[in-house]
């Protein structure tokens, strides 16, 4: 009977023993487990700043940054003179991997000075940034994303603008600059056409017109109107193939492009 009660004391403490190891293992297998998914996940975080550091090296400088509540987008202009589309899905930030990069864009240029539409393919589907300066309302202004699908629009919504403002202004302007015609950007049928002769024609939007001659000195263009008015703007913009902007007096004109 002792023999049976050591034997059965015996196996119960090399059970409890094995228990044990058991657990120990187990629970080192865990924590093996947690390092390696930890290893992973810091392993897989460099791989994504390292991949969005070469993907800022790329760049020349930002065409388009914007957002709504679906994606944050950027248009770039890359230094091999390539123009990429690159967007993150919310709630991922612009420090995350990007959910979508595309490449070979092409600039569309719209009208007489209405803006610019970067245009970019990816299978049946076209993405297309629209950068609208002019329209005959405020809200037919500003940003757009539009996507196609074989041609058919399946999305078209306004974006907030969160583009860096930039210092577009040349160094020095010259008469060249101002001879032609200018449009106001909400009001298109709204405009001034400057002539070689040193003569303007501003055209009201309202089948008024009024005629003068102008000023020119540096960035400070002075109109003289025939009636008696006066009207003191400033020429701006031009850097990096942007749109002439004059502004000043009540007035904001865009001028037309020439090609």
């Amino acid at each position: 009977m002792r023999k049976i009660l050591s034997l059965v004391i015996l196996i119960g403490f090399f059970s409890c023993k094995n228990l044990e190891k058991e657990n120990n293992l187990n629970q080192k297998e865990t924590e093996l487990t947690q390092k390696e998914n930890q290893l992973e996940s810091k392993t897989k975080e460099l791989e994504v700043k390292e991949q969005i550091l070469k993907l800022n090296s790329e760049v020349k400088n930002n065409i388009i940054h914007c957002e709504n509540k679906k994606f944050t987008i950027k248009v770039d202009n890359l230094k091999n003179g390539d123009i990429r589309y690159i967007s993150w899905n919310k709630p991922k930030t612009i420090s995350d991997e990007p959910n979508l990069i595309l490449y070979d864009g092409k600039v569309e240029r719209q009208g007489t000075g209405g803006g610019y539409h970067y245009v970019f393919k990816s299978g049946e589907w076209s993405y297309i940034i629209e950068n609208n300066l002019m329209g005959e309302t405020a809200e037919s202004m500003g940003i757009f994303l539009k996507l196609l699908n074989n041609g058919k629009q399946k999305q078209y919504s306004k974006m907030t603008d969160l583009t860096t403002e930039k210092d577009y202004d040349l160094k020095s302007y010259s008469r060249k600059n101002l001879i032609g015609n200018w449009w106001t950007p909400h009001y298109a049928v709204r405009k001034v056409r400057f002539n070689e002769n040193g003569t303007f024609l501003f055209e009201n939007g309202d089948g008024k017109n009024f005629k003068g001659k102008f000023e020119f000195n540096d960035k400070s263009v002075i109109l003289n109107f025939d009636n008696g008015l006066d009207k003191v703007m400033t020429i701006g913009g031009g850097y990096d193939d942007t749109s002439l902007t004059l502004t000043g007096g009540g007035e904001n004109f865009v001028k037309e492009w020439s090609e």
